[in-house]
């Protein structure tokens, strides 16, 4: 029984994850908590960065051997938040051809924000998205945002301004 339990308990502390895996912000959850922490970025115009789209962990898929996957291409969206669980779409970027964007305009500082990022990509001519990136308590049937989405605040005004000022 303690194996059960020791093993069921070391996984309590990595989110799951859905779609794209983020990079930056990185995703932290404490243990049993069902969604994830709100970690400070470096900025008011942070880059944001994820890992690539994976294909073969689309489905579903013709055999991969018979795929032609072309056009790739992502797009980000971040919410201010307005409550536990909902927010203001406050930016949106779409048709990038890299997996990481900084944003172009400075967000407010000491703000708690969702965001999220999928894939669109064509295989065999015929167009594709996968889900919206999710971490923690899993709500793909929900819309976004959700208390699901990858979640960031910014850093207040005062530590803005110390990280900008060079040493």
């Amino acid at each position: 029984m303690a194996g059960v339990l020791a093993a069921a308990a070391t996984g309590c502390g990595k989110p799951a994850l859905v779609g794209l895996v983020p990079d930056y912000p990185v995703v932290r959850k404490k243990w049993y908590s069902l969604v994830t922490e709100f970690v400070e970025v470096d900025s008011l115009t942070p880059t944001f960065r994820w890992q690539p789209l994976d294909i073969a962990l689309v489905a579903p898929l013709p055999p991969i051997e018979y795929a032609r996957v072309d056009h790739v291409n992502y797009e980000i969206r971040i919410w201010r938040t307005v409550t536990k669980s909902t927010g203001k779409l406050v930016y949106v970027q779409d048709r990038l051809a890299a997996t990481e964007h900084r944003i172009t305009r400075s967000l407010s500082p000491g703000t708690r924000y969702y965001w999220s990022v999928r894939a669109h990509f064509e295989v065999n001519g015929r167009h594709r998205m996968t889900e919206w990136a999710l971490a923690g308590y899993l709500l793909r049937s929900e819309t976004v945002p959700n208390e699901s989405c990858l979640r960031f605040k910014t850093p207040s005004e005062e530590g803005a301004n110390n990280r900008a000022t060079p040493e």
